[in-house]
């Protein structure tokens, strides 16, 4: 057990280092570029690796049939929208200040999860949560950017981020993981 633990931490790092360059490098590449571009390129490569875990685990005919399509689209289809909407904010607004921003999207998770999940959120897990927050906040040290007109940007990504993240958790109670990475690409890369 304490080897799947070690893997999983170095996993986790690993996967923390990889979204971090990919938004440093979406931030410096939607500055110069269509951000409908930065993002199509990033769903290519991403469709591209998915068809080929695909293929290594059992074929196309494996994924195809979800057990709720329609949600498995939509999920594709939002993070598509929230990745464009995101790395429009880092060429508006700044990564430190759209992170400061985006970083209340467990907030919004928590409050729309007792609705459309029927779960409980209890005094404990909210103090948890805007603890967090605070500790984001007190990292990233954001600059006045956060008070500008172009916030309401990330907070819509993180809104968006907020439901697509519901929609994961209803759509893992009928589908397996590889079902629902398999459809995020591939509709992302369609979008």
């Amino acid at each position: 057990m304490k080897r799947n633990n070690q893997i999983g931490i170095w996993l986790m790092v690993v996967t923390t280092f990889v979204f971090a360059m990919q938004d440093g490098i979406s931030r410096h590449l939607g500055g110069a570029y269509n951000v409908w571009m930065v993002v199509m390129i990033r769903y290519w490569f991403f469709a591209a690796f998915v068809l080929w875990l695909t293929r290594r685990n059992g074929g196309l005919a494996k994924f195809l049939r979800p057990a709720r399509p329609w949600l498995q689209i939509a999920r594709g289809a939002l993070l598509a929208l929230e990745i464009c909407v995101t790395v429009l904010s880092f060429t508006l607004l700044g990564l430190v200040e759209s992170h400061a921003i985006f970083a209340v999207y467990p907030l919004m998770v928590a409050a729309l999860s007792g609705r459309v999940l029927g779960e409980h959120v209890g005094w404990r897990r909210w103090a948890a949560i805007g603890v967090g927050f605070i500790g984001i906040l007190v990292i990233l040290q954001p600059g006045s950017g956060v008070f500008s007109p172009y916030a309401i940007i990330p907070l819509l990504g993180a809104a968006m981020f907020a439901v697509y993240g519901l929609m994961t958790r209803l759509a893992a109670k009928t589908d397996s993981t590889q079902t629902s990475f398999f459809w995020t690409g591939v509709i992302g890369a369609v979008v």
